[in-house]
């Protein structure tokens, strides 16, 4: 008799959107603006600020998420619950605004702040929209769409075919059922314009 396991019976789709929805995780979008801005701009001189930068957006919101809020097993790092973000994005902003804060008091250059400042406003952003409206935003999508209008004011207009990216990231969290493709648009919607605002100001 032949048995099969639920691994082999979970849909292909599945499997790739869980895949890309780790990849392309808030955490890791966050290390790559963060390195692309910081060193892309500056060379070694903005290596520590991108590193303050990843510190307090990535480092600190993660264990806070794992160890505190969570279960401390990796899985849990995507809050898949909306009462568990309720909780854990107030955190995660002041977290941001103290590496926000660092970077102003060492007089880092305006790229830095206005990168990290456009982080902790999309992180801000998306918080009453959780609570308020009762609406599970897609922060994988607001990140990422935010990264894209950052990126594509600090080097090129091409950056924005890193939309693509999002859009594909989108299918994946609607294929992985965390989130719907309304909930998915608005996180990109919200990401793009908050963080795309924020740093063409304080650039």
């Amino acid at each position: 008799m032949t048995t099969t396991t639920a691994a082999e019976t979970k849909p292909a789709t599945s499997t790739v959107g869980r895949k890309l929805s780790d990849w392309i995780d808030p955490k890791n979008v966050i290390i790559a603006v963060s390195l692309a801005i910081g060193c892309g701009l500056y060379g070694w001189k903005g290596l520590g600020w991108a590193v303050i930068a990843i510190i307090f957006a990535a480092v600190i919101p993660m264990t806070y998420i794992l160890y505190v809020a969570g279960d401390g097993t990796w899985a849990n790092r995507h809050l898949t619950e909306r009462q568990q973000r309720i909780t854990v994005l107030p955190v995660i902003s002041a977290s941001v605004a103290a590496g926000l804060a660092i970077e102003s008091a060492t007089n880092a250059p305006s790229e830095i702040i206005a990168m990290t400042a456009a982080m902790w406003a999309t992180i801000t952003a998306i918080w009453p929209v959780t609570v308020l409206a009762k609406y599970k935003i897609s922060v994988h999508a607001a990140v990422t769409g935010g990264s894209i209008a950052m990126l594509a004011q600090a080097y090129s207009p091409l950056w924005l075919a890193g939309f693509a990216l999002v859009a594909l990231l989108g299918w994946a969290r609607v294929s992985v059922r965390e989130h719907t493709v309304s909930q998915v648009i608005t996180g990109a919607i919200l990401g793009t314009a908050v963080a795309g605002a924020v740093y063409a100001i304080l650039q």
